[in-house]
């Protein structure tokens, strides 16, 4: 969906990051068998994490098969059979669905406009045992979309509990695991919240740049303040908060003891996590249009 919770492929061993592509292949996989080819435009690194995730709270054998990919004519080893995985393909189509829609609505984007109608019709697929899924979704990007619109918050823990609930509510009401609902709760909720303060840092010049609705500029813009100058400001307030998220979820995936998959999930909880705030609050470094206004206001 965003694409921030990925492995720091340099930190993995060869047999890691090939269980990673197994598994992103396997999500691929099982989209297409319940949702067909469409939905498969919409895979998601951090819905490959998600499952990941939820496939390590039990002991049963990660099933592989060699098949052929629709990028390439190599065969490659291919989770197969996974009750994680079928869980998660419901939860990206979702999830994509519903952000395509939000996108389109607020941006009015030409993208999201040609991917949302074509994928509709696939959301009457969702499995009759996850059908509980649209309504956790709807319900918590409906509040969030309200606080949005209405820019009735104060702070960021308030304007990311929607999501993060959404996120939290997802992992907590997987129906196949044998660990602690609370523990698979209180990880997604913080993941969930690490997520959605990442996406507005990363996002922030083009929120601005298409007038679209970015939570750090409704609490940290103030009247004659370059991009620049609002970046930083923005960073400052933030990075506490990311690094602590981030440190959280470290916590929580010791205490969820996973039967499985532990190197892999390590990796994109310490490493991969933490690459990904690097590079965002970097970028800002070489980007010309910002050095540009900051110029300009001088």
């Amino acid at each position: 969906m965003f694409g921030y919770v990925t492995p720091l492929k340099e930190e993995l061993k060869v047999r890691e990051l090939e269980l990673f592509k197994s598994y992103y292949c396997g999500l691929c996989q099982h989209i297409k068998r319940d949702f067909h080819n469409i939905p498969r435009l919409t895979l998601s690194y951090d819905i490959t994490t998600m499952a990941i995730l939820l496939d390590s709270t039990n002991k049963d054998r990660v099933k592989l098969k060699k098949q052929r990919c629709i990028v390439g004519p190599m065969k490659r080893p291919i989770v197969q059979d996974c009750l994680a995985l079928k869980y998660s393909a419901a939860v990206n189509v979702l999830l994509s669905y519903y952000k395509l829609k939000d996108d389109y609505l607020d941006e009015n984007s030409l993208k999201s406009k040609l991917l949302l109608f074509p994928l509709r019709p696939f959301l009457k697929n969702i499995p009759s045992e996850f059908k509980f899924l649209n309504s956790i979704i709807t319900t918590n990007l409906a509040r969030l979309h309200e606080l949005e619109q209405s820019h009735n918050f104060t702070s960021l823990d308030e304007i990311s509990d929607p999501f993060a609930n959404m996120i939290g509510t997802i992992l907590k009401k997987y129906p196949y695991t044998h660990s602690n609902k609370h523990d698979l709760y209180m990880f997604g909720y913080v993941l969930g919240k690490w997520i959605y303060l990442m996406d507005a840092l990363d996002d922030l010049e083009k929120d601005i740049e298409n007038g679209s609705f970015n939570p750090l500029y409704v609490l940290y813009h103030k009247d004659n303040q370059s991009m620049g100058e609002l970046r930083t400001v923005a960073q400052n307030n933030l990075e506490f908060s990311i690094l602590s998220l981030g440190a959280t979820c470290k916590e929580l995936l010791i205490k969820l003891s996973p039967k499985k998959n532990r190197a892999l999930l390590t990796n994109i909880i310490i490493y991969g996590m933490m690459d990904k705030y690097t590079a965002i609050s970097r970028k800002c470094n070489n980007c010309k249009s910002c050095a540009h206004k900051q110029a300009k206001t001088k």
